[in-house]
């Protein structure tokens, strides 16, 4: 397991190679933060490998990559809705949206839901601009701990929400 956890060291944090017109001493600068960062990662692939002997090195990394991922990805949703639901005078162009995102028009378009504007809407307290969605009357600290929006934001064909006064539960 141990040639696994070094091998893995070394495909993650791959070695530098030094460009033509680079300074040895930028180079060198490289190679050691480069070497710093695969001490870090071997550090902590023995680390969870000690605390788990049963648990295999590159599966759990892999899963932690694929964490990271879906975050990753989450991150995208919200930007573009933001960018296509909330920028003002005008949105982003979905050209320009799918050029920075690699993607394609039609896959910005589908990227995100009306979940993730009601959570922007919130987050931003303000309503899209299209004035169909608005904030959700809960604070944002609150929304944080929720791992995916709501939808219960107030939207233009949902009744008003009741006051704790008039509401007996």
């Amino acid at each position: 397991m141990e040639e696994i956890v070094k091998d893995l060291a070394r495909i993650l944090v791959p070695s530098v190679a030094q460009a033509e017109e680079e300074d040895e001493r930028d180079y060198q600068a490289r190679v050691k933060s480069q070497d710093t960062e695969r001490r870090r990662l071997l550090g902590e692939l023995m680390t969870a490998m000690s605390a788990s002997p049963q648990e295999d090195p590159v599966l759990a990394k892999l899963s932690e990559l694929a964490l990271r991922k879906l975050d990753i990805q989450r991150q995208i949703s919200l930007m573009l809705a933001y960018a296509r639901e909330f920028v003002r005078p005008e949105p982003y162009r979905l050209r320009s949206l799918a050029e920075a995102t690699g993607m394609s028009i039609s896959g910005v378009r589908t990227a995100y839901t009306s979940d993730d504007i009601t959570y922007i809407a919130t987050e931003i307290r303000r309503k899209n601009n299209k004035g169909t969605i608005f904030p959700n009357q809960q604070s944002g600290a609150q929304s944080h701990e929720q791992d995916k929006p709501s939808s219960s934001g107030n939207q233009w064909w949902a009744l008003p929400a009741k006051t704790s006064e008039s509401s007996s539960s």
